[in-house]
């Protein structure tokens, strides 16, 4: 489990990861992560590392994970801050968040998805109901900023989903051709879900 022992606040700063004991496990894992007091973050959704993605971003070993309900995207760098070689530490931080370079209307991001030049998709689940009422989920995305797993340089809304009933999920690129698919489930009217496909515009 992660553990931050170098806190930055927000439960962000460096970290390390705590074995846990494999009877443990099997019993209650939630309960053995309490007990060598693991960080705890809100609905960890989905995760996505840099090295797997065929970007271009100099083969930085960054974890990036959905945590929905707190409305923000971590950045965890694997690469040894304490420079030690068995892979236990590591340094959290915010990558997308409300107030640092995003407002309210990025909501609960539940899937992510890496391109070739290292930018992050994410795609939103608030559940089709909003405090403001019904609007159609979205999917942002962030381009990286300068420094391995430091906050995203900018983040944008991408598309959005006109059937407010409708959530994206299971996005993911073929990296040959650029194409970015996109799992439409939960569909209003019909109800019938699909995958689409969204392709780069003929000449970029």
């Amino acid at each position: 489990m992660l553990k931050v022992t170098q806190p930055d606040g927000d439960r962000t700063g460096g970290a390390e990861w705590v074995p846990l004991p494999r009877q443990a496990v099997i019993i209650d894992a939630s309960a053995a992560a309490d007990a060598v007091g693991a960080t705890g973050y809100g609905r960890p959704e989905d995760v996505e590392i840099a090295t797997s993605s065929g970007n271009a971003r100099g083969g930085a070993n960054v974890l990036y994970v959905a945590i929905t309900s707190e409305h923000r995207v971590l950045a965890i760098d694997l690469r040894e801050p304490k420079g030690g070689s068995d892979h236990g530490s590591a340094h959290v931080a915010n990558y997308v968040a409300r107030g640092l370079n995003t407002t309210t209307e990025f909501t609960m991001p539940d899937n992510l998805a890496l391109d070739h030049s290292g930018n992050l998709y994410i795609t939103e689940d608030p559940g089709g109901n909003t405090a403001g009422g019904k609007r159609g989920d979205d999917i942002w995305v962030a381009t990286p900023g300068a420094g391995n797993a430091s906050a995203a340089a900018t983040v944008a809304r991408f598309a959005t989903l006109t059937d407010c009933e409708a959530e994206p999920t299971g996005v993911y690129f073929d990296l040959k051709d650029q194409r970015l698919f996109v799992n439409i489930q939960h569909r209003g009217g019909d109800g019938a879900d699909k995958a689409v496909a969204i392709t780069p515009a003929r000449g970029n």
